[in-house]
Parts: C-alpha cells; sequence; structure tokens
C-alpha cells in the first residue's frame, strides 16, 4: 500500500531547517513528509483525521502550502490541502470505502466527494484547469484509469505538482 505522504511548498527558508529535523526530504521548492503512521489498513482508516490536522499544523506553523495524500488500498483517494492552515481543498473518491472490504462498497449514487476545487487552482494560479480536474476527480474507475495511484498522478500533473516518486529518482 502506498505510504501517506505529505507533500509541502512555498516553505520559506528559515524553515528548512525544521522540516531537515523531522527528517522531510527535498526536491527543488517542494519537500515531502511521511508521518508515521501504523501502516495497516483499519489503523490508517483511524487515523484520517490525524493526519490531515498533522498536515494543517505544518502549513500554518511554516507559513506555507501543504498537500496531505493518503491512498487507502487504490480503493479511496484522499486529499486535503492547507493554505498557512487553512482548508482550501478536501477530497475523498470513494465516500462510502469503509476500510473493510466486507462493508464497504463503490456506490454508483454516491460519488466523490469535492470541496474547495476553485480555491485550490487558485492557489496554484491555474484556475483554467479546474474543469479538467473536476473531470478527473468525479471520473469512476476504469474510465482512463485503473487505480486511485493512476488517478493521483493525472491529478499532481494538473495541478503541476510533482509525485512522490519526483526526489526518489535523484
Amino acid at each position: 500500500m502506498p505510504r501517506p505522504y505529505i507533500l509541502l511548498w512555498g516553505v520559506p527558508g528559515a524553515a528548512h531547517r525544521e522540516l531537515e529535523n523531522l527528517r522531510a526530504v527535498s526536491c527543488g521548492d517542494y519537500w515531502w513528509l511521511y508521518p508515521p503512521l501504523e501502516p495497516d489498513l483499519e489503523h490508517l482508516c483511524q487515523q484520517q483525521a490525524g493526519f490531515a490536522e498533522r498536515a494543517a499544523q505544518l502549513s500554518e506553523k511554516l507559513h506555507c502550502t501543504a498537500l496531505a495524500v493518503m491512498n487507502l488500498e487504490d480503493s479511496a483517494l484522499l486529499l486535503w490541502a492547507y493554505h498557512r492552515g487553512r482548508l482550501v481543498f478536501q477530497y475523498d473518491s470513494n465516500p462510502m470505502y469503509l476500510g473493510c472490504p466486507v462493508c464497504s462498497y463503490s456506490s454508483e449514487t454516491v460519488g466523490a466527494f469535492v470541496h474547495g476545487l476553485d480555491g485550490l487552482c487558485r492557489l496554484r494560479g491555474l484556475p483554467h484547469r479546474q474543469q479538467a480536474l473536476r473531470a478527473w476527480l468525479v471520473r469512476r474507475r476504469g474510465l482512463g484509469f485503473m487505480s486511485e495511484r493512476e488517478r493521483l498522478e493525472k491529478i499532481l500533473a494538473l495541478l503541476e505538482l510533482p509525485t512522490s516518486s519526483a526526489y526518489t529518482s535523484q
């Protein structure tokens, strides 16, 4: 299962040492932080709120923007974006996913939860990409992608953000 991570950008130079102390990895203007989380799915589902709160705290404390990314076994993609501690975007690709293969289902009647896309696009300076992003955010699996990982790659590309593999390839 892909590790949840927080992508930070717009971090002032004075905060770089603090990120290094947190074992964040930098590549250009971006920082990746992998908060310690219980790796199994049951615990990840329980840790969602704390993970998002950690991104909010970092964003506020470091005066930057943070995108928290959690992929739950390619069954649900969760994203939160904070700018200086304020939530500007939230996304859940499968709100019916309960972290249990027996209990969860993907309903054709319940679509993805998308909140604040316009704010995120403005923050990135890409308001013209809002429609294309919305199409990828609400698209059902199998229509142009087969996994939430593929969906995430497309979303990050449209937002002109690097993927987590960007720093590992260096």
